[in-house]
């Protein structure tokens, strides 16, 4: 093996480059895996903008090949994994790179029935931002018996990525799903398990919801912006639940109207175990989110081969690696609508 390879580099003036930096190593408990397929996120090009540090990596789904197990791995070499990294954190640290170091636990193995950019897909921010939305913040029971009497569930902004899993997480959990979404992505949102959808943009929808299901008081909040957890609050008949937003929310009006309703932010970089700055918020290490994530990790394969767990549509670019910054602007422009953007190289 080289002992270099080549990784994108964010630089002083927020662009990035593809450099030939040091190639990384495993450590006791990690794995480095040749990196085959990415799937991006909107948090790769915030972090660019914005978050990430000066000589950082970025980049965090990926799906490839293990070339080196550390000591006390629970995947050998020559398996194909797939997972998620905190990209933009640390120095050459991120899975728009050719090689990606990251603990073997937090990986799931990866079906011979499933293609790498599926994986990469699910590997993911996406799936594990609904699973602990859902499992570790809400309660349901997403590892253990569904419930039996179908209580309803809200998935607000469901055809976004996080969305279409968080859908498919609460009925894993025994839950009647409703969800919002535009109208043209009625029939995709179903596709993926909801029983009821509801036009987002329509400012009756939450008196609609709050009518059909007045027993609901469970929610995800999946854009968190524009006034979204104020509208499902409003979904909320007997004004009292809990929201998870995935950004943090300041709204008065929520706070004064809805003072039962409840909002959670949960942010999906705690299931990786480590302490990180997210802006001015310190988090620190948290050790239940990685150990129930760890868990998680282990049914993916399962879910995903008996058909209760998949991809987002999949939108593939063409250039592989060097065409990264390419994708992340389709992705900050909103070109994607309900697809998940993937290269493989």
């Amino acid at each position: 093996m080289t002992q270099t390879h080549k990784a994108y580099i964010v630089q002083e003036d927020r662009s990035l480059r593809l450099e030939e930096v040091p190639l990384p190593t495993a450590g006791a408990g990690e794995i480095v895996v040749k990196v085959e397929a990415v799937a991006l996120n909107p948090t790769d090009w915030k972090y660019r903008d914005a978050a990430a540090k000066v000589g950082s990596g970025l980049g965090c789904d990926f799906a490839g090949t293990v070339v080196q197990a550390g000591e006390g791995s629970v995947v050998k070499e020559g398996e194909k994994v797939a997972g998620f990294v905190h990209g933009g954190l640390r120095p050459g640290h991120g899975s728009f790179s050719e090689h990606v170091t990251t603990k073997s636990t937090l990986v799931w193995k990866v079906p011979s029935s499933v293609g790498l950019e599926e994986a990469a897909a699910l590997g993911g921010i996406a799936p594990d931002t609904a699973f602990q939305a859902l499992a570790l913040r809400h309660g349901l029971p997403v590892l253990g018996e569904p419930i039996t009497d179908k209580k309803p569930f809200l998935v607000w902004a469901a055809s976004t990525s996080v969305g279409m899993y968080a859908i498919q997480v609460a009925k894993l959990a025994g839950y009647t799903v409703i969800a919002t979404a535009s109208p043209k992505n009625e029939a995709l949102v179903k596709s993926f398990g909801a029983d009821a959808v509801y036009p987002y943009a329509d400012e009756s929808t939450p008196a609609k919801i709050a009518e059909a299901f007045p027993s609901l008081s469970q929610a995800m909040d999946c854009i968190s912006e524009q006034g979204s957890t104020l509208a499902i609050a409003k979904s909320f008949a007997s004004k009292a639940g809990k929201i998870v937003t995935i950004l943090p929310v300041k709204d008065e009006t929520l706070a004064t109207e809805f003072p039962e309703v409840k909002h959670d932010f949960t942010l999906v970089y705690t299931t990786l175990g480590d302490y990180f700055d997210f802006g001015p918020i310190p988090f620190a290490a948290n050790p239940e989110d990685q150990k129930a994530t760890e868990e998680w990790k282990k049914k993916v394969p399962e879910l995903i081969t008996s058909g209760k767990l998949k991809a987002n549509p999949i939108w593939h670019q063409e250039g592989g690696l060097a065409a990264i910054n390419d994708g992340l602007e389709l992705l900050k422009a909103g070109k994607n609508s309900a697809q998940k953007i993937t290269f493989t190289y």
